[in-house]
């Protein structure tokens, strides 16, 4: 007994295996499976024909085959084989319900879905009709349905669990970027309050240097006064002795403008 749950592999392995114990010739799977293709799809193609014949009529079936095709149909020996297979009986009972129906011209419709012209990949693929399920991958069909139907309800409840926790966590996210900007903003104002206290400071120290630069200048411009005032001019010559008389004269209107600013300030 052969199950009708096969793998592709597995059922070419048989036919070729069966080709090669009948017949003498040396043949590849591959090569059988492509003649199988052949043989299908013109089969496929000469039951369209006899679609458009109402009682079968072969020598008519033929005659619009090769109308079509442009060429004999060469492959009566198969098509005398197959035409009694569960495949070709099923299109052969849809083709019977289309030729009662042919006053609608139904019948004319399902036998022209059938291409004379072009090679089909659905027929050359053997997809032609569906095949009937197994009673295996039935059971496996309801199996999977009824897991589907126990899963649903599952699936359904971590789904919500999933959306509640990408909530949570967009809300978590949303307080932590709020709490992140609220402290940003605060060491930037920090920040910027040390930086003008460091203006602060900078511009106290740049006066305080400032005025010991000034200070400094003060003192060295009185000691050169105090210099000249107590220059000894004895051994100078006349224009040199003009010249210290001159200082001293400016350092006593300096020092007497000074002495009148202070006492103005007093007062």
């Amino acid at each position: 007994m052969t199950s009708t749950n096969q793998k592709h592999t597995t059922f070419w392995d048989r036919i070729w295996s069966t080709f090669h114990n009948n017949k003498k010739v040396n043949r590849t799977k591959d090569f059988l499976n492509s003649r199988w293709s052949t043989i299908q799809r013109e089969t496929n193609k000469f039951c369209g024909c006899l679609a458009q014949i109402e009682n079968w009529n072969e020598n008519d079936a033929k005659a619009i085959y090769l109308n079509k095709s442009k060429n004999a149909f060469q492959l009566e020996h198969c098509c005398r084989i197959l035409r009694n297979e569960a495949k070709w009986l099923i299109l052969r009972d849809n083709l019977k319900v289309c030729t009662r129906k042919s006053a609608t011209q139904s019948c004319h419709t399902f036998a022209s879905s059938i291409n004379l012209n072009e090679d089909n990949d659905e027929m050359n693929s053997g997809e032609t009709l569906e095949r009937p399920i197994g009673k295996k991958a039935e059971k496996e069909k309801l199996k999977k349905r009824k897991n589907c139907d126990d899963v649903v309800p599952i699936l359904s409840s971590q789904l919500d669990e999933i959306k509640e926790e990408k909530r949570r966590m967009h809300e978590e996210k949303m307080e932590s970027m709020h709490i992140a900007l609220k402290e940003r903003r605060e060491l930037m104002c920090i920040a910027s309050e040390e930086r003008r206290e460091l203006i602060c400071i900078k511009e106290e120290k740049n006066e305080e240097l400032i005025h010991i630069k000034e200070e400094k200048n003060e003192v060295e411009k009185r000691k050169m006064e105090d210099e000249i005032m107590m220059k000894d001019t004895r051994t100078m010559d006349p224009e040199q002795k003009e010249y210290i008389r001159l200082r001293r004269l400016e350092i006593l209107e300096r020092l007497s403008l000074h002495l009148c600013k202070e006492i103005d300030a007093m007062f």
